[in-house]
């Protein structure tokens, strides 16, 4: 009997399924990102940098939903290769500033080109209200975490 009813959770699992598609994005971009010297859990913290030149790295850390020592060694990876920079924040010193450089400009195009395949690769088969419906689901989703985790 508890069997069943452990099967029944995680064939209902919201949490199971999300775990799953992300692992499998992960696989389905870790190939051409790697071809760019660069791995695919850093690819969002390059997107949100390169939209947010300047970004305090707190604030990057809010932002992706991570921790703060997580975001310390992305940045220390990233940084190691050249592909970001830190100031300090001229207001409060012990602010950190998160810039990209210029080779990550330059990689630019070709990261939003995987990325754009990717998605394509993920919405193949759906019309353009069933991918509005399914983004604003997760958003919704995500909202309530963050109202539940007092974010």
């Amino acid at each position: 009997m508890l069997l069943e009813k452990m099967e029944e959770f995680e064939q209902g699992s919201v949490g199971r399924r999300v775990s799953m598609l992300h692992r499998l994005c992960m696989v389905n971009v870790s190939g051409p990102l790697s071809e760019l010297g660069i791995g695919s859990g850093k690819l969002p913290f390059l997107m949100k940098i390169q939209n947010c030149e300047g970004i305090i790295q707190e604030d990057l850390t809010q932002s992706l939903c991570l921790d703060r020592a997580a975001t310390a060694r992305a940045l220390q990876d990233l940084e190691s290769k050249g592909l970001v920079y830190r100031e300090e924040d001229q207001q409060d010193r012990r602010r950190k500033r998160v810039y990209s450089t210029a080779k990550t400009k330059s990689l630019r195009k070709k990261l939003i080109a995987i990325l754009k395949e990717h998605n394509e690769a993920l919405f193949t088969g759906f019309d353009d209200e069933e991918k509005l419906q399914f983004l604003s689901m997760l958003d919704r989703l995500i909202e309530n975490m963050h109202v539940r985790l007092g974010r």
